[in-house]
Formats: C-alpha cells, structure tokens, sequence
C-alpha cells in the first residue's frame, strides 16, 4: 500500500514540474485577460499545462511575492505604471531569488536597455506585437522554463516549496535527517528528507554518492587523493570504499585527477 502511494506522489511530483506557472501583472483588465487567453491557447495547442495569477495592481503582486517567488516560473509585466513600473516590480521579484523568465509588454523602445538590469527573457513593443511573433517568443521561453524545471531540485524549507538549479550545488549531506544543500555562491539549504529520496530526485550524471552521507557535483571536483575528495572550492569530503569505484569510473570519464 505504501509503494503505492509513493508511486502517487511520485506522479504527481512529476506532473507539477511539468506546469507552467505564470504570473500577469498589468494595470489594464482588458489586456491583461487578453494575454492569459492568448497564453492559454498557445500552451493548449503546444500540449503545455500552465497556471495563472493575475493582477491589476503590481503592490498586489508585490505583496504575495515572497511566497511565490520560488515557484514561478513565467513573469509578464506591463512596463508602464501610474504608480510603480514594470522594472521595479520585476527588481522586487529578483531580490527574492526568483528565478523565473521575465518578459516585458512595453510601449517605448527607450526602456528596453534599462530591461536588461533583471535579465528578462524578452521586451515586447507593444504597438508591434503580432500573433506570431508572440507565440514564437512563449514558446522558446516554455521550452527553456521546461528545461530549467528537469535540470532543478525541488524541495520544501520551511513549509514553501523551494527549488534550485542543480548546476549551483556543489555537495549535498546528510547528517541526522537532515539534507543540507551546500551551493558555489556559499547559499546553504537545510531540509527533512532521506539522503536515498534525494539521490532520486537529482537525474543527473554528474552527481555521484561518494559516503552514505554524501552525494558530489563532479562539476566541483578537483581530485581524489585516497580516502578523500577534494573539491576546487578548498573543502574536503570522505570517499567510502564501496562507492570508490563508481566515482573513480565518473571522474575518468571527465578526465579528474586520481591519486591513487
């Protein structure tokens, strides 16, 4: 009955990551309801699931923004405020560590380069938007979201689902239930979950277990010197005989160096 419900959850982890969640902030109704109809038409007839949240007021947006953050996955913004524009809000988003693709509906071209201070996905004019040009936009942006999504970890921290992007992971442990993320900017992220379940969520080859309470990103690896990895941030990790092999048949493959 548990394998079973696993089996559930699993599915439906699965199916979540696949969504596409999507928040429209623009202070105009009509437009605003306009490119949810037009998002959701492209998604249908491109076979994308998506969800949507839809403000007029970008305080009203801003207000939720810490607990969203992490979970979205697509910002469209109308760049043109009476009391706050579209670059700030999209600052906002950006300070909470929101990693979603943020595109701008706009109607000066002048404002495009100030776009770039959130890295945007792309800035609509929006005297010029055609059907086609749009849809073509959307859909290079969900294929990239789709492909961030499969090459992410997601967990919870603290009651919000949290996700990150596997190529910042240096090392994951494990010490007392507790999973910690240790990151290459120096971010460090604290979980309950078993070392076992988060092995099979990462579905990338360049993770390896190498101890019962580690698993490495061979991206950071410098070398392994008998019983002990050394990572080109400076730390030092144990190596356990029974993984040895496994990590040593990796690394060759990368062409790591090996004292053996």
């Amino acid at each position: 009955m548990k394998d079973k419900e696993k089996k559930i959850q699993t599915q439906y982890d699965q199916k979540r990551e696949q969504n596409i969640n999507i928040l429209i902030c623009n202070e105009n109704e009509n437009l605003m309801k306009t490119y949810k109809n037009l998002l959701a038409y492209i998604a249908g007839k491109n076979g994308y699931n998506v969800t949507f949240a839809l403000y007029e007021s970008g305080k009203e947006a801003l207000f939720c923004e810490e607990d969203r953050a992490k979970t979205l996955d697509l910002i469209l913004i109308g760049w043109e405020y009476r009391y706050l524009r579209g670059i700030n809000i999209a600052r906002a988003f950006r300070k909470n560590e929101c990693e979603a693709e943020i595109i701008f509906l706009g109607m000066e071209i002048e404002n495009i380069l100030d776009s770039f201070q959130v890295n945007p996905f792309y800035y609509f004019i929006e005297k010029e938007v055609t059907h086609g040009k749009f849809e073509e936009v959307i859909i290079k942006c969900f294929r990239l979201i789709l492909d961030k999504k499969n090459n992410s970890l997601c967990f919870t921290q603290n009651g919000k689902m949290n996700r990150i992007n596997m190529n910042r992971i240096v090392y994951v442990k494990v010490e007392h239930r507790v999973t910690q993320i240790y990151c290459q900017d120096n971010q460090e992220y604290s979980f309950y979950e078993s070392l076992k379940n988060v092995e099979q969520s990462i579905n990338n080859e360049n993770f390896v277990r190498i101890h019962r309470g580690y698993i490495v990103n061979l991206n950071y690896v410098d070398c392994v010197d008998k019983g002990e990895l050394y990572l080109v941030t400076g730390e030092k990790l144990p190596v356990a005989r029974n993984y040895k092999q496994d990590l040593v048949e990796k690394m060759i493959q990368q062409e790591k160096t090996i004292l053996l």
